[in-house]
Protein backbone atom coordinates (compact mmCIF):
# COMPACT_ATOMS: atom_id res chain seq x y z
CA UNK A 1 0.00 0.00 0.00
CA UNK A 2 1.32 3.67 -0.60
CA UNK A 3 -0.50 7.00 0.39
CA UNK A 4 -0.03 9.32 -2.53
CA UNK A 5 -0.65 13.46 -2.02
CA UNK A 6 -1.18 15.65 -4.38
CA UNK A 7 -1.64 19.17 -5.30
CA UNK A 8 -3.71 19.81 -8.50
CA UNK A 9 -3.32 23.00 -10.24
CA UNK A 10 -6.99 24.17 -12.52
CA UNK A 11 -6.91 26.26 -15.03
CA UNK A 12 -8.57 29.77 -14.19
CA UNK A 13 -11.87 28.74 -16.55
CA UNK A 14 -12.42 25.92 -14.85
CA UNK A 15 -14.92 25.02 -12.09
CA UNK A 16 -12.90 23.63 -8.90
CA UNK A 17 -16.51 21.79 -7.46
CA UNK A 18 -16.70 20.24 -11.21
CA UNK A 19 -13.74 19.16 -11.66
CA UNK A 20 -13.94 17.63 -7.72
CA UNK A 21 -17.09 15.75 -9.08
CA UNK A 22 -14.61 14.40 -11.84
CA UNK A 23 -12.59 13.05 -9.76
CA UNK A 24 -14.55 11.57 -7.54
CA UNK A 25 -16.00 9.45 -10.65
CA UNK A 26 -12.97 8.18 -11.50
CA UNK A 27 -12.92 4.59 -11.39
CA UNK A 28 -9.37 3.63 -10.61
CA UNK A 29 -7.58 0.12 -10.73
CA UNK A 30 -6.12 -1.06 -7.74
CA UNK A 31 -6.31 2.72 -6.08
CA UNK A 32 -9.00 4.57 -4.07
CA UNK A 33 -9.30 8.56 -3.92
CA UNK A 34 -9.60 8.93 -0.30
CA UNK A 35 -10.30 12.91 -0.28
CA UNK A 36 -10.61 15.28 -2.63
CA UNK A 37 -10.79 18.90 -1.17
CA UNK A 38 -10.96 22.68 -3.40
CA UNK A 39 -7.96 24.78 -1.47
CA UNK A 40 -9.39 27.76 -3.59
CA UNK A 41 -11.04 28.56 -7.02
CA UNK A 42 -7.84 26.89 -8.72
CA UNK A 43 -6.02 24.57 -6.19
CA UNK A 44 -7.08 20.78 -5.05
CA UNK A 45 -5.12 18.52 -2.70
CA UNK A 46 -5.87 14.65 -2.56
CA UNK A 47 -5.50 11.79 -1.03
CA UNK A 48 -4.50 8.63 -3.18
CA UNK A 49 -4.32 5.05 -1.70
CA UNK A 50 -2.90 2.90 -4.42
CA UNK A 51 -1.82 -1.05 -3.63
CA UNK A 52 1.93 -0.19 -5.37
CA UNK A 53 3.97 2.50 -6.96
CA UNK A 54 2.70 1.55 -10.65
CA UNK A 55 -0.42 1.65 -9.87
CA UNK A 56 -0.41 5.26 -8.39
CA UNK A 57 1.78 6.23 -11.16
CA UNK A 58 -1.09 5.18 -13.77
CA UNK A 59 -3.92 6.32 -11.66
CA UNK A 60 -2.16 10.21 -11.92
CA UNK A 61 -0.59 10.13 -15.28
CA UNK A 62 -3.22 7.98 -16.92
CA UNK A 63 -6.62 9.04 -14.71
CA UNK A 64 -6.31 12.39 -13.14
CA UNK A 65 -3.73 14.81 -15.14
CA UNK A 66 -6.02 14.13 -18.37
CA UNK A 67 -9.08 15.76 -16.84
CA UNK A 68 -10.44 18.61 -18.18
CA UNK A 69 -9.28 21.90 -16.44
CA UNK A 70 -6.30 20.10 -14.93
CA UNK A 71 -3.47 22.47 -16.10
CA UNK A 72 -0.80 20.51 -13.17
CA UNK A 73 -0.65 17.53 -11.12
CA UNK A 74 2.14 17.79 -8.40
CA UNK A 75 3.09 14.72 -6.17
CA UNK A 76 3.79 16.33 -2.85
CA UNK A 77 4.42 13.53 -1.32
CA UNK A 78 4.50 9.11 -1.22
CA UNK A 79 4.47 7.12 1.48
CA UNK A 80 4.58 3.30 2.24
CA UNK A 81 2.86 3.08 5.72
CA UNK A 82 4.84 1.20 8.22
CA UNK A 83 3.14 -1.39 10.50
CA UNK A 84 4.94 -2.34 13.16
Amino acid sequence: MVNIYLLIELLRAANAGDTVDALEKLELANCTLVNVVALSDDKLVAQLDCSSYAEANTAVLDKIAPIEGVVQTNIMAAVRPVHK
